[in-house]
């Protein structure tokens, strides 16, 4: 009986503890390169998401002034201002879009006051926001952040009176 029995060699335990070992390596590498690949792509998605959003928002709040005699484009210092004009009951009041401090602002307040810049709220951070009238009633706007940019045309419609 005793001939019978195999002796165990040295290489049948190390083999499989290699095998293994190289296994839980590669699945390590496997993972932190993932995990590298997933940063990177979600950091591209997020100055993305950024520069779209604001540029959605500018969109709306543009296309609730249906008159090109609503909206002007004021130079203050070295800042462009957007400013919406309200009409109606809101008559009186204007919209003040600006970027302040690398974050794009808006400030709401009563037409012909001094415009206190630091007290807009805060919509997103913006590195670059410009406008420039293309036509009477084209406007383009130009936005950035970290690298992404984004370059939208409006036509403005309407001739309601500011």
């Amino acid at each position: 009986m005793d001939s019978k029995k195999e002796k165990i060699h040295t290489i049948d335990m190390v083999f499989p503890l290699i095998f293994i070992l190289f296994f839980g390596c590669c699945t390590l590498f496997l993972v932190l390169a993932g995990a590298g690949v997933y940063e990177k792509t979600t950091e591209g998605l997020q100055k993305n998401y950024t520069v779209r959003t604001a540029g959605a928002y500018l969109q709306a709040k543009i296309r609730e002034y249906s008159s090109k005699d609503q909206i002007e484009i004021m130079d203050k210092g070295d800042r462009q201002i957007l400013a919406l004009y309200e009409t109606g009951e809101a008559e009186g009041y204007v919209t003040y879009i600006y970027l302040e401090d690398g974050k794009l602002c808006e400030l709401f307040t009563k037409k012909g006051r001094e415009i206190p810049l630091r007290a807009g709220q805060e919509l997103t951070e913006l590195s670059d926001f410009w406008i420039v009238m293309r036509e009477e009633d084209l406007m383009e706007i130009h936005l950035a952040c970290a690298g992404e940019k984004e370059r939208i045309l409006m036509r403005i419609y309407g001739d309601e009176g500011k």
